[in-house]
């Protein structure tokens, strides 16, 4: 007799406690812990799609009393006049995608108000072509970390949480069927994790190695 599958409603957790260090992201996660005595007031952290840009970002937000978080698609004209009392803006998801002028003028006021600024992205910043001189003079200034691809361990954490915030538990050898087999990516392992997690619903089967190898193509 088949086990029976609910779809239980779940929300994105960011506890620190769930965060795991391994050795693609240990540098970023030290930079947040050691906040405020970065080397510098701008931070840039940038890596794949998934890669836990935003759980950092929400580490450092409840690690800071007086902060802002906010996704760089939200970031109008009219902004600056509520960073006068922070001591930290973070920026999420940024991609080329804030005005330059704007973006000018909030470094501006970071240096004038004397607050740090985190900015996550899929790349580096400073590989944007930015036509405004002064803006990228301040680029310059900016710390850089990326967090590099997934290592086993980390993989086996991400499929482990990833699947047990949805009630789910996987027997530890397809975890490793999976490693093996799935593209090494952050987003590619989400993605995958949620084919299996749909499949397995939609067919009313628990999660084994075969219906594995039917999202896999196999």
């Amino acid at each position: 007799m088949d086990q029976l599958i609910f779809k239980f409603p779940f929300s994105k957790k960011y506890y620190e406690q769930d965060f795991f260090v391994s050795s693609n992201n240990f540098s970023a996660y030290k930079l947040i812990e050691s906040w405020p005595t970065w080397p510098g007031k701008w931070l840039n952290i940038f890596g794949d799609k998934g890669s836990g840009k935003t759980h950092l970002a929400k580490i450092l937000e409840k690690k800071i009393n007086k902060t802002k978080l906010i996704d760089a698609k939200n970031i109008s004209n009219d902004i600056l006049k509520g960073f006068n009392n922070i001591d930290c803006l973070i920026i999420d998801s940024y991609n080329n995608n804030i005005d330059e002028k704007l973006f000018y003028s909030i470094l501006n006021h970071s240096r004038q108000m004397e607050y740090h600024i985190l900015i996550n992205s899929i790349f580096s910043i400073k590989k944007n072509k930015f036509l405004l001189k002064d803006l990228q003079s301040r680029i310059n200034s900016f710390i850089y970390m990326g967090i590099e691809l997934p290592t086993d361990d980390l993989l086996k954490v991400i499929i482990s949480k990833t699947l047990s915030d949805k009630q789910i538990s996987i027997n530890p050898k397809i975890s490793e069927y999976i490693i093996k087999n799935v593209e090494r990516s952050y987003e590619k392992i989400f993605k995958f994790l949620k084919d299996v997690d749909d499949l397995s619903l939609s067919s009313g089967k628990s999660i084994n190695i075969n219906l594995i190898k039917k999202v896999l193509g196999q």
